[in-house]
């Protein structure tokens, strides 16, 4: 019960943070009032999929939910993330985020039957690694040249903000702007941020807050159906 009890008051104190009534935080996660209340009292425990749901709406990672407590940007865990896995071997599958879909990730990222509606696959290839968390997402735009619109990114999570950065492009989730697929420069020690970069330079980079993130995802590979101009085609 030490643990439930623990839970249910960080729900308790999260949500009077943001100045939500049970009935409030209960329709925005989209459980029963009567069940927060259980849990915030310590009268019962929320499953994993409850506790990420809950989570995702606070805008905290499972840890600071779980075990309460604050964390600098830097040791922030960003891991608020369901997983499908085959059924006969246990392997993660890989998950495909088209253009279409993206328009409600940031809204379903955390629940797992959202994620489970959409197209999943393997991807067994030697260049591939087989013990990370992958995602395919599909981008749209040329602020990212020479990678065309329509193109599928591959990705891997990441789990702690320490982690992202160094010029690298990242698919980000974010609370206002939806997916975007920018490199990124960790500035969480000097300016408190990270600083997004397009490869165009029509497009200025700009600064988000590590509050403003919802999933942070390494781009390792690319996929596309449209071939590179030739020499003459440039010509």
């Amino acid at each position: 019960m030490a643990e439930t009890t623990r839970i249910g008051s960080q729900l308790r104190a999260l949500r009077k943070s943001k100045g939500w009534t049970q009935t409030d935080l209960a329709e925005k996660a989209g459980i029963k009032r009567t069940a927060l209340g259980a849990y915030e009292e310590g009268r019962a425990e929320p499953r994993m999929g409850v506790l990420v749901r809950l989570a995702h709406t606070l805008n905290v990672s499972l840890d600071t939910l779980v075990l309460g407590g604050s964390v600098s940007p830097m040791e922030q865990d960003l891991r608020i993330l369901p997983v499908l896995t085959d059924r006969n071997t246990g392997a993660e599958r890989i998950t495909a985020v088209s253009t279409k879909a993206a328009a409600g990730y940031t809204a379903g990222f955390g629940d797992p039957e959202w994620i489970g509606g959409l197209p999943t696959f393997d991807l067994p290839l030697p260049e591939v690694p087989q013990d990370r968390t992958l995602r395919f997402f599909q981008i749209e735009g040329d602020s990212m040249l020479p990678l065309p619109s329509g193109t599928w990114v591959l990705c891997a999570f990441v789990e702690r903000m320490a982690d992202v950065g160094s010029g690298r492009p990242y698919v980000i989730a974010t609370q206002e702007d939806g997916l975007v697929f920018k490199r990124v420069e960790n500035r969480l020690d000097q300016e408190g941020d990270l600083l997004l970069t397009s490869n165009n330079p029509l497009f200025a980079p700009y600064a988000i807050g590590p509050n403003k993130i919802q999933e942070v995802w390494r781009a390792i590979g690319w996929f596309s159906t449209i071939w590179p101009a030739g020499p003459m085609e440039e010509r």
